[in-house]
């Protein structure tokens, strides 16, 4: 209960302090000459003149409103170093525990996470969002002092109240970090890119620090960079998809954690333009598919020619007076041969034209890393045959010299049915409504993979790899017929892209290839393979825990597996020969750039708002809490800080008069009698 005394005249406060006025005077002037009962007169005038005024007691019954203090809790990845997270933990229950001993406040809490990142401000005005700022206490706040969302211009911050910090780390800390300056997200094939990176240890005694590059978990390169100064490491793209750099640094003396030491670039290869070349050996009803398919792609670059002198043509024309102009052989199968991302033989057969040491060009052009597709007519089952020039030693098949001429439909082999190439043909198109074929040349395998034979299981489609290379063979000149018929047609323009796709390296055709993505907080692991692999899938996550899982049979080649809710970080994942490297959550999170506790960050809006920051590791008791008014606060305190606003609501009052009308008359009636009297005498 709180009483208050307050004045409601009867006049206006004017004509009031006008009447006071003249009683003022009368008074005064009655003293000056001494008149008799001027003390009486005196004091009938006051009662008056506080009658008049109507002073009135106002009794409230008040009920204080809490001051508002916000808590928060940062538990992201970073305060797992040593022990912190146990540091927090402990100090967050006792702050609860002390602070439930304070009347008139109101606690709230909030935990952060912190996967990809520790942002405290944003959450910490959330949770207040709803409370007017003369009704906010502060801010407690238990982190490390790694804070992303920290206010960059700090005289525009509101948040009035002070916030107190309370690290769990230990001052002085010294950890050898990873930091990836700058990095491409795209480049093209073929080209290199520059990654710029720097070491940074202030605890190291040797200059130097060893680096590792791993590229697509197949290339690993190492070099010595100098600690502290800033290095342009270039590496080569290799393939389209996406290239995966791992690169890490081999730990320090002093480490608080190696996440930061390691580092992955994920780098989208694209290929700028593709150069095809064609040799068509004669015209021929197939060759317009072949040209529509890789004239409708804007980025191919095709260069196309057919040779039309046939072989057993004697005259003595010239050579290179049989074109319009002379025939490019030494620029194209020499000079400019590794340009070309794909060749095409397209029934073509010895004609004398391709001297051999060209042709042995080839050969060692799809050694280094080319690819070579033939699509072999009647010729190659001749003399002028491809298999009797330097090419025999990468061609998968040797003709036996037959040339099959009856009606079949092409059918998908079981290796075929695990194939990228030609697993889900089946699928898209109903292989019952596939058209025939007519003609093919029966060849016997030396090696690769057959995924469509013929009549007789006779090999139709080859897929070899040579070197670093790739070469595929189709052993007829039929393919054209699925695009020209009208009823039973045949997915040709499907199998020819994916074939060309192959050759190129494309990652989702690659027949034995182990993949993995991030959906909707689960790791989804793919494997493709040519025989059914019943083998469980290794993983070690980013906190180095090892585990197995095993995959899931989907048909066509491919199984599939999951691993929920993962830890964030780099995981990585093998199967046989094959590994690969995923990022869960935030590549190279800002968790992990700098895990040493610290105070800069949140010194500046420690100072504006009077908080305090408190080294939980590095004094022996708890900070004391004050809960005191603003003008009570200190600039800088080693204590807890929350300002006590004195917030209330009135439920209720009542108001009682002074000056009761029969007390004041009767006081009236005696004080105007004994100033009679005391004149009269």
């Amino acid at each position: 209960m709180m009483n208050s005394i307050f004045f409601y005249p009867y006049i206006s406060y004017n004509l009031l302090y006008f009447l006071s006025f003249l009683s003022i005077i009368m008074i005064f002037i009655g003293f000056k000459f001494k008149a008799s009962g001027n003390i009486l007169r005196t004091i009938l005038i006051c009662i008056i003149l506080i009658c008049i005024a109507n002073p009135i007691i106002v009794s409230e019954n008040r009920e204080n409103i809490p001051d508002t203090v916000a808590i928060i809790l940062d538990l992201s990845p970073s305060q797992n170093i040593k022990n912190r997270k146990e540091t927090a933990q402990k100090t967050y229950n006792l702050l609860k525990d002390k602070l439930k001993k304070f009347d008139n406040l109101d606690l709230r809490f909030k935990t952060i996470n912190g996967k990809n990142g520790t942002n405290i401000f944003e959450p910490l005005s959330e949770i207040v969002a709803d409370i007017p700022s003369d009704r906010l206490a502060g801010a407690i706040v238990i982190t490390d002092g790694q804070i992303q969302d920290s206010p960059k211009n700090i005289e525009n911050y509101n948040f009035k109240s002070p916030i107190n910090f309370l690290l769990s780390g230990e001052k002085n800390e010294r950890d050898r970090r990873l930091i990836i300056e700058s990095a491409p997200r795209f480049g093209i094939v073929g080209e290199e890119i520059e990654v710029k990176i720097m070491v940074e240890d202030i605890s190291s005694k040797v200059p130097n620090a060893l680096v590792s590059i791993n590229i697509n978990n197949d290339t690993k390169k190492s070099k010595a960079i100098t600690i502290g100064e800033t290095v342009v490491l270039t590496l080569p793209l290799d393939r389209a998809g996406i290239t995966s750099l791992n690169i890490e640094v081999e730990p320090g003396t002093e480490e608080l954690t190696l996440q930061n030491n390691k580092a992955v670039i994920e780098i989208n290869a694209i290929r700028e333009r593709l150069k095809v070349m064609l040799v068509s050996g004669e015209p021929n009803m197939g060759l317009r598919s072949w040209r529509n398919l890789l004239n409708s792609d804007p980025s191919v670059d095709l260069v196309h020619f057919t040779i039309l002198r046939p072989p057993n043509k004697q005259d003595l024309t010239p050579i290179g007076e049989l074109s319009l102009i002379p025939f490019p052989t030494r620029e194209l199968f020499q000079l400019n041969l590794k340009d070309f991302d794909l060749i095409i033989f397209d029934q073509y057969h010895l004609r004398g034209i391709l001297p051999q040491y060209y042709l042995k060009n080839i050969v060692e052009y799809v050694v280094n890393g080319g690819a070579l597709l033939d699509t072999a007519g009647p010729a190659y089952a001749g003399p002028y045959s491809l298999s009797q020039s330097p090419l025999q030693n990468i061609l998968p098949t040797e003709p036996t010299g037959e040339v099959i001429s009856e009606k079949f439909i092409p059918g998908i082999t079981n290796e075929g049915l695990r194939h990228p190439v030609t697993a889900n043909l089946k699928d898209n198109n109903n292989q019952n409504d596939w058209g025939p074929w007519y003609r093919m040349v029966e060849g016997l395998t030396i090696s690769g993979d057959v995924l469509l034979e013929g009549p007789e299981n006779r090999p139709l489609l080859i897929l070899n790899r040579i070197g670093q290379g790739r070469v595929a063979q189709i052993l007829s000149d039929q393919s054209w017929v699925w695009s020209r018929s009208e009823n039973n047609k045949g997915p040709q323009a499907d199998l020819l892209r994916r074939l060309v796709h192959w050759l190129m390296k494309e990652p989702e055709l690659e027949e034995n290839e182990l993949s993995a993505k991030v959906e909707k907080d689960t790791i989804l692991i793919t494997r493709n393979s040519l025989a059914l692999n019943s083998k469980p899938v290794s993983l070690i996550s980013p906190s180095n825990n090892k585990m197995e899982i095993y995959l899931d049979e989907l048909g066509n080649g491919k199984q599939i597996g999951k691993v929920l809710s993962p830890e964030q970080g780099i995981w990585k994942i093998s199967s046989g020969k094959s590994s690969i490297s995923i990022i869960v959550g935030n590549s190279n999170s800002s968790e992990y750039l700098d895990v040493r506790t610290t105070d800069l960050i949140i010194k500046p809006v420690v100072d504006k708002n009077m908080g305090s920051i408190t080294w939980l590791n590095s004094q022996n008791n708890f900070p004391n809490i004050n809960h005191i008014p603003r003008s009570q606060m200190k600039t800088e305190s080693k204590n807890i800080q929350l300002i006590k606003n004195k917030k209330y609501f009135i439920k209720n009052l009542k108001q009682t008069s002074i000056t009761p009308w029969y007390i004041l008359l009767i006081l009236s009636i005696v004080l105007i009698f004994l100033s009679w009297y005391r004149e009269s005498r």
